[in-house]
């Protein structure tokens, strides 16, 4: 009997990848589906995919127990905006909310998680069958990274590092050592094009895991779409957090960025 294990679907690249995998290792994949978040992808990868509304956490825990999932992943971005929306709640979810003290990110996801073991449904680390595609260190693309260039980087990957260990955000834009923007609600993307307009161009940005990062959320992704943006910004320099960074589409990226004008360095 096939292996069964559940994937809960945001958007991106993430769980589409995560889905290739697991159906490569042969599992049995239960998908549950973020409406209007998640991408229709999915459909063809998972082996059983439930669509639901972002705030049917009861429904997803009767989906997973139905298909007797005991083991699950979190994959892909789900916008945090969505507290501040008009979508409806159910009453699980509602009252998860109630108990913790803040809406920072890593006190929600420890308490969807910490619900979901008391249902006997546990949440592996993200990078569950895809270790290999964690950074390296160094400089990624091609030539090295100039004086200038490299203090930005580090000053960027510092900062970032004290934002994120207040889980505020995890990306910071910065321009001759002078902090342009931080991450908040708003998301990595918005972040980087507010900060390519105030540096006018020419930023570098820091995208990091937190200090004490639990592996089974949150992790730091970046993939085609964040040298989109940054293309579209002007910026020239990514650093990211060296083995603590899903690196999605490695060769594409690569290239995508060189071509672009984009240095990526993993410290």
């Amino acid at each position: 009997m096939q292996q069964r294990f559940g994937l809960i679907a945001g958007a991106g690249r993430f769980p589409l990848i995560f889905a290739e995998e697991a159906k490569a290792q042969g599992l049995f994949l239960v998908a549950i589906a973020l409406k209007g978040i998640a991408s229709d992808e999915i459909n063809r990868l998972a082996s059983q995919v439930h669509w639901i509304e972002i705030g049917e956490f009861q429904k997803m825990i009767d989906l997973l127990k139905t298909e007797t999932v005991t083991e699950v992943i979190m994959a892909g971005k789900i916008p945090k905006t969505y507290l501040f929306s008009n979508i409806s709640f159910d009453e699980r979810l509602r009252n998860t909310l109630k108990k913790i003290e803040n809406n920072n990110d890593d006190s929600i996801l420890l308490a969807l998680v910490s619900e979901l073991n008391r249902e006997g449904i546990t949440v592996r680390d993200s990078t569950l069958y895809l270790k290999n595609l964690l950074i390296g260190s160094g400089v990624i693309t091609d030539g090295d990274l100039n004086e200038n260039e490299l203090r930005d980087a580090r000053f960027g990957f510092n900062i970032a590092k004290q934002i994120a260990g207040l889980d505020i955000g995890q990306t910071v834009i910065v321009k001759d050592r002078a902090v342009l923007a931080v991450e908040a609600i708003e998301g990595t993307d918005e972040a980087i094009f507010r900060g390519g307009a105030l540096g006018n161009g020419g930023v570098v940005v820091a995208k990091v895991s937190k200090p004490n990062q639990d592996k089974r959320f949150d992790m730091p992704v970046i993939g085609i779409n964040t040298i989109n943006v940054m293309a579209k910004a002007g910026a020239k320099t990514l650093v990211v957090d060296a083995g603590k960074t899903i690196f999605l589409d490695k060769q594409k990226v690569i290239s995508h960025a060189q071509a672009s004008g984009i240095k990526i360095v993993a410290l």
